[in-house]
């Protein structure tokens, strides 16, 4: 089986995690790196691609030329719609969703002084932390971890943005670091599988996926993929399944943080008939708000211009 992947070495740790996975299977299983127009254009802010797939649309295409059996992401950026005849064959557990401030000094999200820059790619992180402290600078910062890491090091920037999941999966403990208290971007946390439906793979990954994480998954991308919200969007969600009780929150806000909506519902869910209807449910909730709907009007993307 070949599983095709970023070059990243993060990209790299979190495919031969799948392949473990899959190899008590009984398959031989090859990692082929794979190099995106997201990785190829790292000088280029995310919103230029299009608000969706930059990194998971070259290699989308690549497993419909039959160029792997698979590919293996980060589920945050796959869009919730994946192209026909592939979709999500398994997810691994979920890691940890949070994000974390890493600073050249001991600074922290309260000390920083005005006007310090802050470095993300992310609009959802720039909106969230631009709520909390409006006399910050944000800006672009692209690139592997390492290279963003560097980056700080060099004084490029006062702080920067990760998620803690990237940095336990590289087993990297950066000194003066501090967890946010930001909600995290739907499905932040959970490396996934991908294959062609028809392919032989799809219906063997079913004997190695987490189905709690995969319930959870699914219930924020069916909320994504109603909203037709792209990763340029700042939008945040999460879902989290106790038993059979699902508490999902969901936020909404504005590129200066300034305007924002937050939501969330419960309920239970056993099936994956029932986490689609919660992503429906609270995607109907919020199509309710006027608020959250001026908000998210701006920057919904229309289907036929997915890239």
């Amino acid at each position: 089986m070949r599983l095709l992947t970023r070059g990243s070495p993060l990209a790299i740790v979190q495919a031969e995690r799948m392949a473990d996975a899959i190899r008590p299977l009984g398959p031989s299983v090859d990692i082929v790196p794979f190099s995106t127009r997201g990785d190829r254009e790292s000088s280029l802010p995310l919103r230029c691609f299009g608000g969706i797939g930059a990194f998971s649309c070259c290699i989308e295409e690549a497993l419909l030329r039959g160029e792997g059996d698979g590919a293996v992401h980060s589920l945050k950026d796959i869009p919730s719609c994946c192209r026909e005849g592939l979709d999500i064959a398994a997810v691994l557990p979920r890691d940890n969703v949070e994000d974390v401030l890493i600073g050249r000094a001991d600074a922290t999200l309260a000390s920083m002084s005005p006007a310090s820059v802050v470095g993300t790619s992310s609009p959802r992180r720039r909106a969230q932390l631009l709520r909390s402290r409006p006399d910050l600078v944000t800006a672009e910062l692209r690139g592997n971890v390492a290279t963003r890491l560097s980056r700080l090091r060099e004084g490029q920037y006062d702080a920067i943005i990760l998620a803690r999941a990237g940095l336990d999966r590289l087993g990297i403990v950066p000194p003066n670091s501090e967890t946010l208290p930001f909600l995290p971007a739907p499905c932040q946390g959970i490396i996934a599988l991908e294959a062609p439906l028809d392919g032989p793979l799809f219906s063997l990954a079913a004997g190695i996926g987490c189905k709690k994480t995969f319930l959870c998954a699914l219930a924020e991308r069916t909320l994504l993929r109603t909203l037709r919200v792209g990763c340029h969007v700042p939008f945040a969600a999460l879902a989290r399944l106790d038993g059979e009780r699902l508490d999902f929150q969901a936020e909404i806000l504005d590129e200066s943080g300034r305007d924002f909506r937050r939501f969330s519902a419960a309920g239970k869910v056993a099936t994956r008939e029932d986490a689609f209807e919660a992503g429906m449910e609270l995607a109907r909730r919020i199509r309710a708000d006027a608020v959250a709907m001026r908000i998210l009007e701006a920057t919904l993307i229309p289907a036929e211009k997915r890239p």
